[in-house]
């Protein structure tokens, strides 16, 4: 998403004063739908549901002129000391509500947050975890791209481009370039959890989304590094739309066919 259609759909979210049951939702029929059914409705634009123990899915949405509202879905991590939050929301207001929402699931306060790529629908939360004192941690080079984009900035991982790294209770991994320069991956080993986030597609996506950041020579060999850390993968989530299927196989079908 762009600055432009970002402050537009802002703009949209800010002028309401109530909400109805479609207000802030995208079409459960269609292609942008809530990662799982029956998610707890916690604002206009914010749902929450337990996914397997000690891990919750978020979802998050904004409003485009040509798609109407676009569904980002998140995670929720309990862990000692405090349960981790995997990409922030699309704006303030949506970060607030899931800091608020992980400690009132998991009774901890929330001890650090991801970001698994600059674009602003994963790191539009990040001055309400700021404010928090939650460090939000990403690609290394997330941090000069955020900045380009005039996008709120995460803190960098060390050495998370050249290999794997441990953060508290999950393990995030770059495969390489695809949806962006700086897509990460974020997987919980107990309960098999494979956070996507846009590098996936989930399984009703007819294309590989956005190409407007995206390395498309890169983008294959991506897939299979991905698929090779991860063969026994019980949950696979992608950055939008259900989580029905094997989005990473999905997403394999659809590079090879390119």
């Amino acid at each position: 998403m762009d600055r432009r259609t970002f402050l537009a759909s802002i703009a949209v979210l800010g002028s309401r004063q109530s909400w109805g049951a479609s207000d802030g939702a995208p079409d459960e029929d269609g292609l942008w739908q809530l990662p799982v059914p029956d998610m707890e409705r916690i604002s206009p634009t914010v749902w929450v549901k337990q996914l397997t123990p000690g891990i919750w899915i978020t979802g998050f949405t904004f409003k485009t002129p040509d798609l109407g509202y676009v569904p980002c879905n998140g995670l929720i991590i309990a862990a000692q000391p405090g349960p981790t939050i995997v990409d922030t929301g699309n704006t303030r207001d949506q970060g607030e509500l899931l800091v608020s929402t992980a400690k009132r699931l998991t009774g901890k306060p929330v001890m650090q947050a991801i970001a698994t790529h600059y674009h602003i629908d994963r790191t539009g939360g990040i001055a309400a975890m700021s404010a928090a004192n939650i460090p939000v941690f990403a690609h290394p080079y997330s941090v000069g791209l955020a900045q380009a984009a005039g996008f709120p900035v995460p803190q960098p991982v060390k050495g998370l481009e050249k290999g794997p790294v441990q953060l508290g209770p999950v393990e995030l991994y770059y495969p390489g370039a695809g949806h962006t320069r700086d897509n990460i991956t974020v997987w919980h080993q107990d309960s098999r959890t494979l956070f996507g986030g846009c590098l996936l597609r989930a399984t009703t996506d007819k294309s590989i989304g956005s190409r407007a950041d995206a390395d498309m020579t890169a983008y294959p060999s991506t897939i299979e590094q991905l698929a090779k850390r991860y063969p026994d993968r019980q949950f696979t989530i992608p950055g939008h739309g259900t989580i029905a299927g094997d989005a990473l196989s999905w997403t394999r079908s659809k590079i090879g066919r390119l």
